[in-house]
């Protein structure tokens, strides 16, 4: 599935020397970056390491052999694939600009055998994750150090409005100097200046980590570090109690211990910032990583140790094994691993069926026998004298019709008539279940007949909750395609989600795709309407506003580039010139920057 070592990308720019991993949505390996340095000897010609991230979708991927550009073999894969691929392409570069100490810097972002690859500095080192495997639960001035690195790092990217949503032990590296490093931007978010969505790339869930408003894409439509905050407070946890808390979709009815609990080691002001991060409620939680770090008692020192874990092993198994793919805001899981957890279940159901039914059956055998040894079922009394000498007898007899127990044994001859219709009325309703209290070759068709009558009550089951399934189903999906023709796109995606937790299917997906799309289509026409076009100005249209008959530009998704504040506009040598209310001129360039700022003349 990997590219094979010693492969080489970029016309020989970077060459391929390992695999360190591979997740669900893509594949990450060592490699070294073949480049020039200039210095006082002149121009050297050296190898860097680096780390190289593959995108390759697992379940919707394969590779041709002969040129080892990646394929995708069904209609929703592609359409997932080229959506996650471009917005993850976007949101690579802008993190190629983003450079602080405590975040492993991205180099290049390029296209190459039909996909996406990032490349990223590599750092000898080793995961939290790994370090927590390897030595327990840490110190907590070892956590606090690596805490407030990651929460640097989170108020800088915070400031540039991006969320990371997947902060967890296994995506903080700890390098040989000891030192925290933030890694996998691969699902984050960016947002701009009013505050909408620019870019994404696939929803996922670590469970655990991540907060309650991940659940839902509406959740996170606009920015607020609540998320990120949730998902430190949650690495606290794991790392100062080696357990990875309830998912905070479950806590309503599993809530988490106290770390203390679990560690008495924990102080009571640590544990604090923790639960108040891990609030359900975001309103609860910090606003800011700065409000979380400034209650944390952090060493104003900390001592230069040397990480002793400088190298982790090669990864083997899945990089992302807590992270789960969600199409949408409900849908928890992909398809591979709905099919996959369906049919684990299944054999969960089809083992406990094969362990009740004989035990069923063996139940009814040895009491059959047991009522059979008590009772003459040729018309005798009880065997009595029989009970009292056998010391293997049973020593308390059982009414079997009234369901009580016989307390005194001492039975008189006179009342062999009551129990011998009472032991009738036993044996007949034990008959008419199609089970013998004695064993002849009867009882195995008798057992047979019991387990296929279960069989196929358990598949009238079955088949009756499948039916119902597909009908509400194919009823959502109506529903939903309805209201797309009504143009109710909001309340169209609330019934293709509900289909979607019943059922996933390549209809439904490929219709909350296109149904987001209108959506979207609808909030542009929406903004848009708000002005009267005049004529296009670089990627700009240069607008009048309707509610103050006052000009600006608005970008293609409707957003206001240049406020709509002017009286006039008017050609201008270095773009366009804007009059404000003191006739002056602001001059702006085809890019919506301001060039020129209160000009008598334009």
């Amino acid at each position: 599935m990997h590219l094979p070592t010693g492969h080489y990308l970029q016309k020989g720019k970077y060459h391929i020397t390992d695999v360190i991993g591979q997740g669900g949505f893509g594949i990450t390996y060592l490699g070294v970056w073949s480049t020039e340095v200039k210095g006082n000897l002149g121009t050297v010609r050296t190898d860097v390491p680096v780390c190289i991230k593959e995108y390759f979708f697992k379940d919707y991927c394969l590779r041709d052999n002969d040129t080892l550009s990646v394929k995708v073999h069904s209609e929703t894969g592609k359409i997932l694939f080229s959506k996650f691929k471009e917005k993850l392409i976007k949101e690579a570069k802008i993190l190629s600009e983003v450079h602080h100490p405590y975040i492993v810097n991205v180099l290049e972002v390029f296209e190459e055998n039909d996909t996406a690859y990032i490349a990223m500095e590599y750092i000898q080192g080793c995961s939290l994750k790994y370090m927590l495997e390897k030595e327990g639960v840490l110190p907590e001035k070892k956590v606090l150090k690596y805490v407030y690195q990651i929460g640097q790092a989170l108020e800088f990217v915070h400031q540039k409005s991006i969320l990371h949503l997947d902060i967890k032990p296994n995506n903080i590296l700890i390098d040989k100097k000891n030192n925290a490093r933030l890694i996998d931007f691969g699902v984050s978010k960016r947002y701009d200046i009013e505050q909408q969505e620019t870019s994404t790339t696939m929803l996922t869930l670590s469970k655990g980590f991540a907060a309650i408003e991940q659940y839902d894409t509406d959740g996170i439509q606009n920015f607020s570090p609540c998320p990120d905050i949730y998902s430190l407070g949650a690495t606290m946890y794991n790392l100062l109690t080696g357990i990875i808390p309830t998912e905070s979709i479950l806590r309503a009815t599993k809530p988490i211990s106290q770390p203390s609990e679990l560690n008495k080691a924990i102080t009571p002001q640590t544990e604090a910032v923790i639960m108040k991060a891990m609030k359900i409620n975001p309103v609860k939680r910090y606003q800011s990583v700065r409000q979380m770090l400034n209650e944390l008692d952090i060493p104003s020192y900390f001592e230069e140790i040397e990480n002793t874990f400088s190298e982790q092993p090669k990864l083997t198994a899945n990089e992302n094994d807590s992270t789960t793919f969600r199409y949408d805001s409900h849908q928890k899981q992909d398809k591979g691993q709905a099919d996959e957890n369906l049919e684990k279940a299944q054999a969960r159901k089809k083992r406990k069926r094969r362990v009740l039914i004989p035990l069923f059956i063996t139940f009814v055998a040895i009491f059959g026998w047991t009522v059979t040894y008590i009772l003459d079922l040729d018309g005798s009394a009880i065997n009595v004298s029989s009970l009292m000498t056998n010391p293997d007898s049973t020593r308390v007899l059982v009414d079997v019709g009234n369901a009580k127990p016989i307390e005194n044994v001492s039975l008189a001859v006179s009342e062999k008539d009551t129990n011998k219709a009472n032991g009738r009325q036993a044996v007949s309703a034990l008959t008419t279940s199609n089970t013998s209290a004695e064993k002849t070759p009867k009882d195995t068709t008798d057992e047979e007949a019991i387990r296929k009558n279960v069989d196929n009550k358990t598949e009238e089951i079955k088949l009756e909750e499948k039916e119902a399934i597909e009908t509400k189903y194919a009823a959502l999906v109506a529903s939903g395609k309805t209201k797309m023709e009504q143009k109710k796109y909001a309340e169209a995606k609330v019934d293709f989600v509900k289909a979607k937790d019943l059922k996933v299917t390549e209809e439904v997906l490929l219709l909350s795709i296109a149904c987001d799309d209108k959506a979207e289509e609808q909030r542009i026409s929406e903004r848009k309407v708000l002005y009267e076009e005049k004529y296009p100005f670089g990627s700009f249209m240069i607008v009048r506003k309707i509610s103050n008959g006052r000009y600006g530009a608005i970008d293609s998704k409707g957003f206001e580039r240049i406020e709509a504040i002017y009286l006039s506009v008017a050609p201008s040598v270095n773009g366009r010139a804007f009059e404000r209310e003191d006739h002056l001129y602001d001059i702006y360039d085809v890019n919506g920057a301001r060039v020129g700022n209160g000009l008598t003349s334009y």
